[in-house]
């Protein structure tokens, strides 16, 4: 059949035979099929972890949206600012919202899916003047167990605070 092939076409005849067999080639074909597997394999890992960092960033800055867009979040970080007594004045309701945001973002910190670093610094500012603002608890247990999550981030912040003096905010990352 060879011969046949080699009378019918003369393209044929002029591939030299540099001495492979057809084992040979099944063999060169498995360790292409495996580099490219493996090539696969890494790019498939590498876009992963890209979009697990992309769905922690959406997560972050919706945390940061509700915290600067929220007309009512808003204002209790302008009187927290100033430490104003009409935070005395602030329903329950509006305060255990507050209050919750920051329990997702400490959540959201423990879980690891945002920064320890960046949690502190874009949300621990508020959260040391609102623990310390006698004017916000007056209308709120501050010692009961359903504020331990934000009484915990409010003392990290205040630690990481005290420590990061001379922190380099664009090595903040998230």
């Amino acid at each position: 059949m060879i011969t046949t092939l080699l009378q019918i076409s003369p393209e044929i005849a002029a591939v030299p035979n540099n001495g492979l067999g057809l084992s040979d080639y099944r063999d060169i074909a498995t360790i292409v099929g495996v580099i490219v597997a493996v090539a696969t394999l890494i790019r498939g890992l590498v876009e992963y972890a890209h979009q697990g960092k992309q769905k922690r960033a959406e997560h972050f800055f919706n945390l940061r949206k509700k915290l600067k867009e929220n007309a009512v979040f808003k204002n209790i970080c302008a009187l927290l600012d100033s430490g104003d007594k009409e935070l005395i004045n602030i329903p329950f309701e509006e305060k255990r919202d507050f209050l919750g945001l920051f329990e997702e973002v400490a959540i959201m910190k423990k879980s690891g899916l945002i920064k320890p670093e960046v949690t502190y610094y874009m949300f621990g500012y508020y959260a040391i003047r609102c623990w310390k603002s006698q004017y916000f608890w007056n209308s709120v247990n501050r010692d009961s167990l359903y504020w331990k999550i934000f009484k915990d981030f409010a003392e990290e912040s205040m630690k990481f605070e005290s420590k990061n003096n001379n922190l380099n905010p664009n090595k903040v990352v998230i």
